[in-house]
């Protein structure tokens, strides 16, 4: 078919005339018609002869014999018109007899294989014995002194063959002989060789055969010869691909050479870094130094004449020779990449003049004939880039032609840096500078100025170009060319001898070395300090401070270099065996947070990498980002941070730099600085805030079968990661700016699935800027903020009822929940204290400073001018606290009445507040923990409609161990915070009488329920104030359960309850225990826990023994249980009897009156005792069926005469109800 579509219309229409012949549509007369009517030329006859022999094959193919017929037939009439050698020459032997045009096919084709024999194989012999010497004699003179015309030399030479009867061969090889001797006669030459008579591709033959004769020569092919084919083959007289199969070695030999040049550098690489303790091999691997180090040059005449052709100026016929031989066989010789660099230099000489700088004086460079110059950037790609990819690696063996192409590169980079991700030479030049500029930086011994250049025009391409870059020059370069893996191994060789001695002492002669060897192999040193620090955490420190010489090249490769490390897919990040995070993990994530604050390195990649990771739920790599943030900004997140700087978090951002962290944020400054630019620039603030607040959820409810413990850590890592984040874009203006950008709470709840607690901290900045926004803020008028923030939280009250079925806002409302969560610790917490604290603190650095006589007096001014900014700024920020903090109590004040709904009980709504706002936020972060106990504070000292302090503070305490047991480690730390605050506020009550009769005497929050007479049936209540003894009773009673729950944790034999019981009892110490014998009764249990876990778990071991010292410790504050609260004395039988007969005596030296009072007396108090005996039996013998463990270590519940309404309709009346039934 594809043959027939070469054929003209008319062949066409013949090929369908003879099918319709077939098919008796037609008649043969017609077809023979036709024929004659189209025979107009040889070249008709000849696309009919054509069409005839693709009917020839087809007919004889098919399986029907009539079509066979019907084209012998035809043929026979159509042979008297054609002629019979074009039949003869392209018909069938079989259809040629039997249209008669030979007489047998057999002795038809013998006799055409004689004579293509005679044609083609036959060799012409020669009678050398008649030839004349005088004839080769006149010859070489002709040629050695040839005339002017060519025509006549070529007169003479034929006349001197005829004369003296030579062979022609050996007289047209005697011509090339003297061509290589006279090359500057190439021209007249040439023209020679075109007029003499010669058979079609003798002259080739010749050429190939004079070749073959100097491959088996010791000295080699000469030069000239092949610049004489070169000659030949630019002028078209030869084909450059019938003169290659003359040449040698071949394809096989050639690649067999290189394969065997390969893996001989793999062999010296392999033993220089091979440690062996044997003499032997040690002389050995001496012996391989002295080798050729990955050299594939073989010295072949394809090489050669590729090397003749480019110096000529045919590039093109080169270029084409050279995708013939093996990998850089060319410029692996010397003399083949001379010519590449002469051919480079010659094209762009111009051109470079053009785009450097005048002041830098260019030398000139060999000039090749017949090779064109660049002259813009179009023929910069079409003359250059090619040379440059078949120049490879060896592109190092020219440094002056190296600087020259780095410089045009970046000159063109930096006029087009606005738009080359669509620019089509850009790409050409990232394709250079994967396939040869990097990798010759690699054979490059040292050249700072080299890297710099280098990093001029790859700074402008985004990080995943160039991280795609130095991927394939890690991966891929050091393993195709020998050369490279040499060079690899050599460096890993310097690189193990340079970490081995590397200390603290002399960092800065070894981070010389380091820095030398990074500018030229950066990829194979980092591996190995990665691979270094992995292994030996505490070389870290050292490692970051010798990586100071780097140059910027250096440190973006480490930027990939580390991302590589910690994406390696063969190493787990996580130990399932002991529930960790992996140790090696654990110590790249601390350098990324080292090396990146140290150094200014782009984060835009590791940034986005964390998100990838994040997106596909690997939580793990958090840790990452936790370590980053921290080292860059000094934001710390720990469990346990001071009372001091607790109160600094619940200041402003100048009181939390300076006194809410460990180390002073003002170290940071540059660091931070430009992490805020990286999050900012690339937008990743945001998807990762997302991103590590929906990892929370996706641990817990995800399908990854983690080990409970393991769930945990990673659970804090998630939390405080988030926490640290997002404190750090609220604490900084460039961020901040952004913040207005954030999603509604709406989106953030529906869209991206986030939680109130999430959802509001990111929130909170943004939901104040925008009440403060277009308002004067005024503490005399704080009207205008109330309405502006009722403004607000009317649209944020529409968006969290989404949040909850309508069931919740039946008993607190929406405005409740969105002013709980959308205040923070420094809008109700004032922190004076602290800020006179600081001032003072900073006031005696500034007495230092004028105390120092050995600093200089400029450096002490400044130092002074420093200090004294900051108390500024600390006492404006003060005063805008204050303000703020005045604002938002009147703004309290105007809106308390509408959080709790008066439809529901006091209890409903205590413990639907407890679940959608005190619990989740008080686990959040450790200042949430304070603000959750201050607002209750509040909504106590503010009286808020329906809210029962009382029945808050006992679902507080009876909830205990159910929170206790749900808690990761750090949420039980913030809880036993948030209780040990709780626990404060109560103390304080507890230890003063009027402080209590003055802040809960006559507050609703203490208004409890009693039965107004419990003899009647009928269940009249009457609420009263709870007076401070009753009120010390349920102090009592609280601590109790609070006691009761730890025991029950430390009875569950589970891991996480009993760490968490540990935890919470560690927070909680300085307000509990107080009463000695709770104290004793946890004492003991802890002993327990102690012996059980010393072996199995030694975690639990320490956190025992630690909580166990602390307690001892405080030993002598814990007062008994009497001088708690009163205590109704103990009374049995025989004490009761003791006590009648003690009333009766007295009674007998007493008034009539008297003694009659007193015996009412003992009869009520005898009958309260009988009550209380049978009441005791009844919880005793509950208490036993339940009872587990060691009964002796139990401790009994007070009785306190009166209790707080806990429960659907409050403790006491339960207890009178209790009261009545026993009486029945």
């Amino acid at each position: 078919n594809e043959y027939k579509s070469y054929l003209r219309m008319d062949s066409r229409k013949l090929y369908e005339l003879f099918h319709q012949c077939y098919s008796g549509k037609i008649r043969n007369e017609e077809v023979l018609t036709y024929i004659k009517s189209n025979i107009n030329s040889l070249e008709d006859q000849n696309d009919i002869v054509d069409m005839m022999s693709v009917l020839d094959i087809e007919s004889i193919t098919k399986e029907d014999v009539k079509d066979r017929e019907a084209f012998v037939s035809i043929l026979g009439g159509a042979a008297k018109h054609l002629r019979h050698d074009l039949l003869k020459e392209k018909l069938e032997y079989e259809t040629l007899e039997r249209v008669k045009l030979i007489s047998n096919s057999k002795q038809f084709n013998t006799k055409y294989v004689r004579t293509k024999t005679k044609l083609f194989y036959k060799q012409q012999k020669f009678n050398l014995l008649r030839e004349e010497n005088e004839g080769y004699n006149k010859l070489v003179t002709e040629l050695a002194n040839p005339a002017t015309d060519p025509e006549t030399s070529v007169n003479n030479i034929l006349k001197l063959i005829g004369r003296f009867d030579l062979d022609p061969n050996r007289v047209l090889n005697l011509i090339l002989e003297t061509w290589q001797n006279y090359l500057d006669k190439s021209d007249f030459f040439l023209k020679l060789i075109k007029l003499f008579p010669k058979q079609e591709g003798s002259l080739c033959s010749m050429l190939g055969f004079t070749f073959g004769f100097y491959a088996n020569d010791p000295e080699g092919t000469p030069d000239s010869l092949f610049k004489v084919a070169a000659f030949l083959i630019r002028k078209n007289v030869i084909d450059l691909h019938e003169l290659y199969s003359h040449l040698g070695p071949s394809f096989d030999e050639m690649k067999a050479q290189y394969n065997k040049t390969l893996n001989n550098a793999r062999t010296t690489a392999k033993n220089m870094l091979t440690v062996s303790l044997n003499k032997e091999d040690e002389n050995e691997k001496e012996s391989t130094k002295d080798q050729p180090k990955g050299e594939i040059y073989t010295a072949n005449q394809k090489v050669k004449l590729v090397i003749a052709l480019i110096e000529i100026g045919c590039w093109i016929e080169a270029d084409d020779m050279i995708q013939l031989l093996a990998p850089y066989c060319v410029p692996s010789d010397p003399k083949g990449r001379e010519v590449l660099f002469d051919l480079i230099s010659w094209r762009i000489h111009e051109f470079y003049k053009s785009c450097v700088n005048k002041a830098i004086r260019v030398k000139d460079v060999k000039a090749i004939k017949n090779d064109p110059q660049v002259t813009s950037w179009d023929g910069f790609s079409d003359l250059v880039l090619t040379p440059l990819l078949r120049l490879g690696p060896y592109l190092s063996y020219s440094p002056i032609l190296f600087t020259k192409i780095l410089r045009i590169f970046g000159k063109y980079i930096e006029e087009h840096k606005d738009n080359l991700l669509g620019d089509v030479f850009a790409g050409q030049i990232m394709t250079i500078t994967n396939d040869v500029i990097l990798p010759s930086l690699s054979m490059v011994s040292f050249s700072y100025n080299l890297t710099a250049l280098i990093w001029n025009y790859l700074q402008h391409f985004p990080y995943h170009l160039r991280y795609r870059l130095y991927a394939k020059w890690k991966n891929e370069s050091y393993r195709k060319n020998p050369l490279l893996i040499v060079t690899k191994a050599e460096t890993v060789q310097k690189s193990r001898y340079i970490l081995k001695r590397l200390t603290k002492e002399n960092v800065k002669p070894f981070g010389r070395q380091i820095g030398k060897v990074s500018h030229c192999n950066p990829c194979v040193i980092f591996e190995q300090i990665l691979s270094q620090i992995q292994r030996y955490d505490n070389m870290i420190l050292p490692i970051v401070s010798a990586l100071k010489y780097l140059g910027l090249l250096g440190f973006d490769v480490l930027s990939y270099c580390i991302i590589e490390a910690l994406s390696d897919p063969d190493r787990e990040k996580q130990k399932e065996e002991d529930t960790n995070i992996s140790w090696w993990f654990q110590v790249l994530a601390q350098f990324c947070g080292h090396i990146y604050k140290k150094y200014n390195i782009e984060l835009s990649g590791l940034l986005q990498y964390i998100v990838n990771q994040l997106k596909a739920n690997k939580s793990t790599d958090l840790l990452i980002l936790k370590e980053v943030v921290q080292r860059m900004s000094g934001i710390e997140i720990s469990e346990e941070v001071t009372e001091s700087q607790l109160e600094a978090v619940c200041g402003g951002a100048v009181l939390l730099a300076e006194a809410g962290f460990f180390s002073p944020i003002r170290h940071t400054e540059r660091s931070n600085q430009r992490l805020q630019e990286a999050l900012s620039k690339n937008e990743l603030w945001l998807p990762l805030c997302i991103l590590a607040s929906q990892q929370r959820h996706s641990l817990v409810f995800g399908n990854d079968e983690r080990h409970t413990k393991l769930t945990a850590r990673l659970y804090d890592q998630c939390q405080d990661t988030f926490t640290q984040l997002g404190q750090f874009l609220t604490t900084n203006p460039t961020i901040n700016q952004s913040l207005g950008a954030l999603p509604s709470f709406e989106e953030l709840s529906t869209m991206y699935h986030l939680q109130a607690d999430s959802a509001f901290f990111l929130l909170r900045r943004k939901l104040s800027d925008q009440i403060k926004s277009g308002i004067e803020l005024s503490a005399d008028n704080p009207q205008p903020y109330i309405d502006s923030a009722e403004k607000t939280m009317s649209v944020l009250s529409v968006q969290v009822k989404l949040m909850y079925p309508p069931k919740v806002w039946d008993k607190i409302s929406p405005r409740l929940f969105a002013t709980f969560w959308s205040l923070s610790a420094s809008d109700i917490i004032l922190p004076k204290e602290r800020y006179k604290a600081e001032i003072e603190r900073i006031e005696g650095l500034i007495k230092q400073v004028n105390e120092n006589d050995d600093m200089a007096q400029r450096r002490k001014d400044k130092e002074i001018e420093r200090h004294r900014d900051m108390i500024a700024k600390l006492q404006e920020e003060q005063k805008a606290q204050t303000l703020n903090h005045k604002l938002v109590l009147a703004r309290l004040e105007a809106e308390k009445d509408s959080w709790f709904t008066s439809s529901s009980s006091k209890v409903d709504a205590i413990m639907q507040f407890l679940q959608v706002c005190i619990i989740p936020r008080c686990m959040f972060t450790a200042s949430d923990a304070i603000y959750c106990a201050k607002f209750v504070d509040l909504c106590h000292t503010m009286q808020a409609a329906n809210f029962s302090t009382l029945i808050y503070f006992d679902r507080i305490f009876t909830d205990v161990s159910h929170i206790v047991t749900n808690c990761t480690d750090n949420e039980a730390s913030r809880y036993g915070r948030f209780l040990c605050e709780t626990l404060n506020g109560i103390s304080r009550w507890h230890k003063d009488k009027a402080l209590y009769e003055r802040d809960c005497g006559k507050s609703p929050g203490f208004v409890h329920i009693v039965r107004n007479d419990p003899s009647n049936t009928e269940e009249r209540r009457l609420e009263k104030y709870l007076d401070y003894e009753n009120f010390r009773h349920v102090c009592c009673k609280w601590h109790f359960k609070l006691t009761k729950a730890m025991v029950f944790s430390f009875d569950s034999k589970d891991y996480s309850q009993i760490r968490n019981g540990l935890t919470v009892l560690n927070k909680i110490l300085p307000r509990f225990p107080v009463v000695l014998n709770l104290a004793q009764a946890l004492e003991k249990r802890i002993t327990k826990v102690k012996e059980e876990e010393k072996a199995a778990r030694p975690d639990l071991y320490a956190l025992a023994m630690g909580y166990t010292a602390q307690l001892n410790s405080r030993r002598s504050t814990f007062i008994a249980e009497d001088k708690f609260h009163h205590v109704e004395p103990k009374k049995t039988a025989s004490t009761g009897g003791a006590a009648a007969n003690d009333s009766t005596n007295n009674s007998r030296n007493s008034s009539p009156a008297t003694r009659k009072d007193k015996r009412a007396e003992s009869v009520k108090r005898r009958e309260d005792i009988e009550s209380e005996k049978k009441r005791r039996r009844e919880d005793d013998s509950k208490k036993a069926m339940s009872r587990q463990g060691d009964d002796r270590s139990k401790v009994k519940e007070p009785s306190p005469k009166v209790k707080s309404n806990g429960g659907p309709r409050g403790e006491a009346e339960g207890d009178e109800q209790k009261s009545k039934m026993r009486k029945k």
